[in-house]
């Protein structure tokens, strides 16, 4: 069954993933641009979409 999430709950699962091991260095650096660039996820429409597919791609990895 294919369960549909937000973007903005995306931001916010990898928000959990901040200053671990589970991201590299570089990934580490986006997420941190990407939640404060979003309020934590909150307002999503300032993403390009690049960064949008980044995000997705790490969801992916670690949550789907």
């Amino acid at each position: 069954m294919t369960r549909l999430v937000s973007l903005g709950a995306k931001i916010q699962q990898l928000e959990g993933l901040l200053d671990t091991k589970d991201v590299n260095d570089w990934e580490n650096t986006f997420l941190h641009n990407v939640c404060d660039r979003t309020a934590g996820g909150l307002v999503t429409r300032r993403l390009s979409d690049k960064q949008i597919d980044r995000i997705e791609e790490l969801w992916a990895r670690h949550f789907a």
